[in-house]
């Protein structure tokens, strides 16, 4: 791929769209765990961020909830850019009762929880000064060296009592997140990987990570966030399709920063022709297994 046909490293994710059985439902997750806060609701229609940003749609009609080892939604990440701010969810977390895991990935730390309708849910704090490198191990698998030399899975538990540690007694913890919160990326269940990153890499122009059979994960990004796009294939065999009517991804959005940008974008869909529809400056197409994306223009 020439370099011009490569998406800009200033390209980044919008709003993610999901459908839910019930908005009310839903909502205490979103709002009063994750600390999103509810921007407009409009009948089936419920617009969260932060600051009056949109960070994700919930749209109300789904019939059941997301079945697990589903093709379709694994997570949607969002991040935070403190350590307390991250701190405070996990307060909320535990207040909340609700299930929920945390894993240490030595680039990032995160929690994780879903919805009511099986939408997974990642709250995750960069930390890339604790990154040295990444090796590809003979087997396939993937090893993180972190800069003292100790190598690690990505897949520890963080010491969530020191993360707790953050917080002062005077610090509240039911309070929205920060209006620099941010859509770090987008994971999903796939089928065929491989199929799915020729498309993000040679039709969309993303550039490639980490892509290994092995480890069983495969994304993309760009140069300066390497981790945007991510599919797994971790139910291997037990992965299943998503029934009629099931919750889930609705379509994510990806903001390109220039006219420019956008008319390559289409250009490059037209010359692979794949089917894409452009509307109010906006391009909405499918990748090739059916997950729904809208390719945008920043707003100044």
């Amino acid at each position: 791929m020439k370099s011009q046909e490569i998406l800009a490293s200033t390209t980044r994710l919008g709003p993610v769209h999901l459908r839910v059985v019930d908005i009310p439902a839903a909502l205490p997750v979103w709002r009063d765990v994750v600390g999103l806060s509810t921007l407009t609701r409009d009948g089936g229609i419920a617009e969260l961020g932060v600051d009056g940003k949109i960070l994700i749609v919930l749209h109300a009609g789904a019939t059941t909830i997301l079945p697990s080892k589903s093709r379709d939604l694994f997570h949607v990440a969002i991040h935070v850019t403190t350590r307390k701010e991250l701190a405070r969810v996990v307060a909320r977390l535990r207040a909340s009762g609700l299930r929920h895991s945390a894993q240490d990935h030595l680039i990032s730390e995160s929690l994780y929880v879903s919805d009511p309708s099986g939408n997974g849910i990642e709250i995750c704090f960069d930390t890339p000064g604790r990154f040295a490198s990444r090796e590809e191990m003979a087997d396939g698998g993937v090893s993180l060296v972190a800069k003292d030399g100790t190598r690690h899975s990505g897949l520890e538990p963080p010491d969530i009592d020191r993360l707790l540690q953050e917080l002062d007694p005077a610090d509240r913890v039911k309070v929205p997140l920060a209006a620099d919160t941010f859509i770090g990326h987008i994971h999903m269940r796939a089928r065929s990987p491989e199929t799915l990153m020729a498309f993000y890499l040679g039709v969309l122009g993303f550039r490639p990570h980490i892509q290994s059979a092995t480890f069983g994960l495969f994304d993309c990004g760009t140069e300066e966030r390497t981790h945007m796009v991510a599919f797994n294939i971790w139910a291997r065999d037990e992965l299943k399709e998503p029934p009629l009517g099931a919750a889930g991804l609705e379509h994510f959005t990806v903001v390109l920063p220039t006219r420019e940008d956008l008319a390559a974008a289409a250009r490059r869909l037209g010359d692979a022709q794949v089917p894409s529809l452009q509307t109010d400056g906006a391009l909405d197409l499918s990748d090739p297994e059916g997950n729904r994306l809208r390719m945008v223009l920043a707003s100044d």
